[in-house]
């Protein structure tokens, strides 16, 4: 049994204990006066339903965000590289709110960075873009990449669909739809907003990404070289 496990029973153990004693403090000076055992039986059945949401929730925004050498996502090697596998959740968040489509439907390999073309950031300067501008549109690179950059500016303004709650919901369903939604939506908003610190390879034929180390324009020219046929 690994620590993570362990620290988990651990924690359940401490909640359990400390609702045992409260409950029976709230026994003996009449405060349970009114509530049924189903009652006590549903609410645990809702606080279990919610733990377990939230701890799927998290581990599926871990393996999202993953750039490290974890296999969770990785997908089959091509040459030296490992393309991770796009999210269901992230693809589901992009089409829910009408965001970011073009790049999952692009006939060629997208390439995705920011840049600020005022040139007041120094991390996303001009410079790069245009010569990743100038590369993308040589003869020999037109056939395989379309270069979707964004402007810094762009990014914050960019204008979305519906992705939360447009009203009460008048059933479980519907409101797990709408939970739904706002996950996949927050989880495609990390996983642009990650692809936005380097440069992101998407392959939308096989729904799989290269996301480089770092923004250094040789690097990133002799990466898109070796992924050419990817």
């Amino acid at each position: 049994m690994n620590k993570k496990i362990k620290d988990k029973l651990k924690e359940a153990g401490s909640f359990l204990l400390c609702l045992v004693v409260l409950l029976g403090i709230a026994y003996y000076t009449g405060l349970l006066k009114g509530f049924s055992p189903d009652d006590f039986v549903s609410a645990y059945q809702q606080i279990a339903y919610n733990l377990s949401k939230k701890t799927s929730s998290n581990d599926e925004r871990g393996r999202i965000l993953s750039t490290g050498n974890s296999t969770a996502q990785k997908s089959s090697s091509y040459k030296n590289y490992r393309p991770r596998t796009i999210p269901d959740t992230v693809l589901r968040g992009a089409y829910e709110s009408h965001t970011w489509t073009n790049i999952f439907e692009s006939d060629k390999k997208a390439v995705f960075y920011l840049y600020d073309p005022s040139g007041n950031d120094n991390t996303l300067s001009p410079d790069f873009h245009n010569r990743m501008v100038s590369y993308l549109n040589m003869e020999d690179n037109r056939p395989y990449y379309n270069n979707f950059a964004i402007t810094s500016y762009q990014l914050k303004n960019l204008k979305v669909g519906v992705v939360g709650p447009s009203k009460i919901c008048d059933s479980l369903e519907e409101c797990n739809k709408q939970r739904q939604n706002a996950s996949d939506y927050s989880n495609m908003a990390e996983f642009f907003k990650q692809c936005a610190k380097t440069v992101c390879i998407i392959n939308p034929s096989n729904n799989q990404y290269v996301i480089l180390k770092n923004r250094n324009f040789g690097l990133a020219v002799q990466e898109l070289n070796n992924l050419r046929e990817w």
